[in-house]
């Protein structure tokens, strides 16, 4: 290989790289947008999630009222009950996440700027190291895996201390394998180039990365409160209608 030709590979490398850790960097800045935009919002966001459910219960209540009246069937209570129980179980667990999750954003400490900084460093050298892109020699290796997946954790997360420990866990299996200095090769570069720069397009312009743009605007936060508010409130209005249409239903029986 000519020296020329060389050089070309270690620049098409190094764009690789580079573009890993762009993508990367951004994913982690998402996730910081999600956290803060569920410390801002959450709770209005929830409150909105659960009188929609609320909501979504009730129509289905009118529903099995209706059919059973059509039918010529008495209306049991219990029965009713247990059918929006057994329905609307996935809607009240998927409240459940979304409440645990602003609890969780709003319990998380801040981040002084040097440990970030030392923690994107030691990301990037881990990543030059394992990432299952960067060295697809070792992506079958479960051992690596298993570190991979507890430093893309610990870095999501501004763990520091965890992602020091997993450096040291890291070199220190690196160094145990006799061949993790052959030279390899990253095969479809070109695609996997391609597929990078993609990505990183779609990272920008999709949620929760946008969430930025109204979260740094003092403007776009309120009007944002405001929209939620405003959901909230017609989702309520809504409720009551509902509520009046289920008060004309008559059950014959309230337990059996």
């Amino acid at each position: 290989m000519t020296n020329e030709l060389i050089r070309e590979k270690d620049s098409r490398y190094e764009e690789y790289e580079s573009l890993l850790s762009r993508r990367d960097s951004i994913k982690k800045e998402g996730e910081r947008f999600r956290l803060e935009y569920l410390r801002v919002f959450g709770d209005l966001v929830n409150e909105i999630f659960r009188t929609k459910i609320s909501c979504i219960s009730k129509k289905k209540q009118i529903a099995w009222c209706q059919a059973r009246v059509n039918r010529g069937e008495a209306l049991n209570r219990a029965e009713l009950e247990n059918y929006i129980e057994a329905v609307m179980a996935d809607y009240n667990e998927q409240l459940d996440e979304m409440i645990e999750q602003t609890i969780a954003a709003r319990s998380g400490s801040p981040v002084s700027f040097s440990d970030l900084k030392k923690i994107k460093e030691i990301y990037r050298h881990l990543a030059k190291l394992i990432h299952p892109d960067r060295r697809p020699d070792l992506a079958e290796n479960d051992v690596i895996r298993d570190l991979w997946n507890q430093i893309v954790a610990a870095y999501t997360y501004n763990q520091l201390e965890a992602l020091e420990e997993l450096k040291f866990q890291t070199e220190r299996y690196l160094a145990s394998l006799s061949d993790n200095s052959v030279d390899f090769q990253i095969p479809n570069l070109e695609e996997k180039l391609s597929k990078l720069r993609e990505e990183i397009r779609d990272i920008l312009t999709s949620l929760p990365y946008r969430y930025r743009f109204i979260l740094e605007d003092e403007e776009e936060t309120k009007d944002r409160k405001r929209e939620l508010e405003d959901e909230l409130k017609s989702y309520t209005e809504y409720a009551k209608q509902l509520d009046e249409v289920l008060s004309t239903f008559s059950f014959t029986e309230t337990y059996s």
